[in-house]
């Protein structure tokens, strides 16, 4: 007769664990993944909310404004001329920008043109993490019969953040844009196009 070797399967030493055994492991990794993706997933950006500038944007500019061609300042800076000799409305009030409850020293500019309404302030603002960080702030607005037919109230915002501020990857500009209500559609990492009164949002998040 002849004899057949008999083959050898290897079987890992693990599966001869305990079941308690085994599911203190499977429970050790699911912790760690989902440390994992916690930490990748943390919310980034500033808590902003519109409401105050999305009011201010259906009333009528101070009668004591100046006259000017930008909105925003240094990296948040655009035009809102519409051509070589136009200016549009500004002045200085107290506005909660953000929504917090607290008003701020606040740049109004009010495209008269497009109908929109440009809020600017630089200020120690809220994380959607927890935190805090210093910034500069751009809101828009779009006013009632403005000339793109949004809905009034709706608009976006954009911040400067420097990297690690409201768990920013890197330095640069982040934003939404909100509908009527206040609601954000679209947030991430941004650029200002000053010819349509709107952000690119470049990556959502």
């Amino acid at each position: 007769m002849t004899r057949h070797k008999r083959s050898w399967t290897f079987i890992p030493a693990v599966l001869f664990l305990s079941t308690g055994a085994v599911t203190a492991a499977g429970s050790i990794f699911y912790t760690e993944s989902g440390a994992a993706a916690a930490q990748s997933s943390s919310p980034v950006g500033l808590s902003v909310m519109p409401g105050a500038v999305a009011k201010r944007a259906m009333m009528p500019p101070a009668t004591a404004a100046t006259r000017t061609r930008t909105a925003g300042k240094k990296a948040l800076q655009l035009s809102t001329a519409n051509s070589a000799t136009d200016a549009d409305s500004a002045w200085l009030e107290e506005l909660d920008i953000d929504g917090d409850g607290n008003v701020e020293e606040t740049n109004l500019v009010w495209d008269d043109e497009d109908k929109v309404l440009y809020a600017f302030s630089t200020g120690t603002f809220a994380c959607r993490n927890g935190g805090t960080a210093m910034a500069d702030l751009l809101v828009a607005a779009n006013g009632p019969g403005n000339s793109r037919g949004r809905p009034p109230g709706s608009g976006f915002w954009v911040a400067d953040l420097d990297k690690g501020e409201c768990a920013a990857e890197a330095a640069g500009l982040w934003g939404c844009r909100f509908d009527g209500g206040g609601n954000p559609t679209a947030c991430g990492t941004a650029r200002v196009d000053a010819r349509n009164d709107l952000i690119i949002v470049t990556a959502t998040h």
